[in-house]
């Protein structure tokens, strides 16, 4: 047998027997002959010129070079597999499934209250959605990576292969320990937070900018203790007492043991975008999905 004739078929024999161990129970599921699949393998075996299986028992196990041969082979048919998926896709624009990622506060009701009434619009039922949750860092590089199709997340500079969409707007607040000498405050200038501890977003973050010029537009200078990339981190290390804070006014810091403050000063409001990766092509379930939300949630203030 020539080196080139080895087809799709027997590798699809090969990884069914190679995870079952048996040759009947492998053709029953391949719906084929014993005696045809232990052809097959044999085929495989003669045009390798080694051996793939070896008998112990009723049983058969792969060989030290099946075992080699083995992650190529799934990796090679899970490929394929995910290929002929995005094709059957592009012929569906109501029907299959969309990998969203968001930042963690965008979990507790926008993206739930989102997907929701996205399924409550006719023809929108049968399209499934995977979510990831994580910084915006992590989530930028899952878009790159093609592990996400659309995330949501804050906007961050130098980024010229994404495409962010403003689609909503949280209010900045500053945030303290409940016991703190300004929690009783109705309003709070920056000027005012120098004295305390300031706990800051990491330099990666998309807030970190923002946050900073609130900080230079008001001329305050507060020392920083530490830089934390996650919202509901930094709300835990306020209620410990560790320092204060300016973050987004985000629906479960309620629930910490906190006061959130207006600020005085003019502040801008945090916006955050959808993002997709402008190289990579959109299958159009994530299109569909994507005008959606431009429609429907763009400038929703949470």
């Amino acid at each position: 047998m020539r080196g080139d004739t080895m087809n799709l078929k027997q590798l699809e024999y090969f990884s069914v027997l190679a995870e079952t161990e048996h040759y009947r129970r492998a053709a029953e599921l391949l719906y084929i002959t014993e005696p045809s699949l232990n052809r097959a393998i044999r085929d495989m075996e003669k045009e390798m010129g080694v051996r793939l299986f070896e008998k112990k028992g009723r049983n058969i196990f792969l060989t030290k070079y099946g075992k080699m041969f083995y992650p190529y082979v799934t990796k090679s048919l899970e490929e394929l597999n995910r290929g002929l998926q995005v094709m059957k896709a592009y012929t569906r624009p109501d029907k299959g499934t969309i990998n969203l990622g968001f930042v963690y506060t965008m979990g507790y009701t926008m993206v739930p209250d989102m997907i929701t009434s996205f399924h409550g619009m006719e023809g929108n039922k049968d399209i499934e959605f995977n979510f990831t949750q994580g910084t915006t860092r992590e989530l930028i590089k899952s878009l790159k990576d093609e592990q996400t199709d659309m995330i949501f997340c804050s906007s961050v500079a130098d980024e010229p292969e994404i495409m962010f969409y403003p689609i909503a707007e949280e209010r900045l607040v500053v945030v303290v320990p409940e016991n703190h000498v300004l929690a009783k405050r109705a309003s709070v200038s920056l000027k005012e937070i120098e004295p305390y501890p300031f706990i800051h977003f990491h330099a990666g973050s998309g807030m970190h900018t923002t946050v900073e010029t609130l900080l230079e537009r008001a001329d305050a200078h507060p020392h920083v203790v530490c830089h934390i990339e996650e919202d509901n981190a930094m709300a835990g290390f306020v209620a410990a007492g560790y320092g204060l804070a300016i973050m987004p006014d985000f629906y479960l810091l309620k629930h910490y043991a906190v006061e959130r403050i207006p600020i005085a000063d003019k502040t801008d409001r945090r916006y955050l975008y959808m993002a997709v990766h402008k190289q990579h092509p959109m299958l159009p379930v994530v299109e569909r999905f994507r005008n959606f939300v431009l429609v429907q949630g763009q400038r929703e203030t949470i």
